[in-house]
């Protein structure tokens, strides 16, 4: 049984995280049989991964039996940010009462970085982003709302245009004002920077749709 659980850990850690990187196609179905074959693992394990991956939102199971990851159309996504802007600006409430002061002056010097260097690779910045959102939602002493905060994260991560977002200055700029209301111990000022750099990531997307 303990084999079945770690064979079915790894396997859904291993689709996971092809899923969010864009490594499955969206419009390609697959079945149990071929992804256990590819993975070389038995299909009872294989299935309880896939049994979590549908129940986070991440794939779809066809009326034929097949599997498809799930596409995320441009109004989710608008829906996604509308919730995370809720759920991240209490995250950054809490936050500011439990954060400790030398990491989060880490984290604001990992975030300058970035204003001098619009230039950095993409998924160089794709990691600090993640490190800025995952540092907020860990410390503010909420589990749930931690892997909630994530779990729309990886799901927005999975439309297309969030690939667009090149304004690594402007986001930078925002995670520092968020950051320092952290820093000063300011709940209430920590969760309007977070709520205002939400709005604007959403701001630049719907502008880079129109404009497209």
């Amino acid at each position: 049984m303990s084999d079945d659980i770690s064979i079915s850990e790894k396997a859904y850690q291993y689709l996971r995280s092809m899923i969010i990187d864009g490594k499955i196609d969206t419009n390609k179905a697959f079945t149990e049989r071929a992804l256990a074959e590819k993975l070389q693992s038995s299909r009872t394990p294989l299935r309880a991964a896939i049994n979590r991956l549908e129940g986070e939102g991440l794939i779809e199971r066809l009326a034929g039996g097949g599997i498809v990851v799930r596409e995320i159309k441009i109004e989710e996504l608008v829906e996604i940010l509308m919730v995370r802007l809720l759920l991240e600006g209490e995250a950054a409430a809490l936050c500011a009462a439990r954060a400790p002061a030398e990491a989060t002056a880490a984290l604001i010097a990992q975030s300058e970085y970035f204003l001098t260097n619009s230039d950095a690779e993409f998924d160089a910045f794709w990691a600090y982003d993640d490190r800025f959102h995952h540092y907020v939602a860990e410390h503010s002493g909420k589990p749930l709302l931690a892997k909630l905060i994530g779990n729309l994260r990886d799901m927005a991560r999975m439309c297309h245009v969030t690939r667009m977002e090149h304004s690594f200055v402007s986001q930078a700029e925002e995670h520092i004002a968020v950051l320092r209301q952290i820093e000063a111990g300011s709940p209430e000022l920590a969760r309007q920077a977070m709520v205002d750099h939400i709005t604007k990531v959403r701001e630049r997307l719907m502008r880079w749709l129109f404009d497209s």
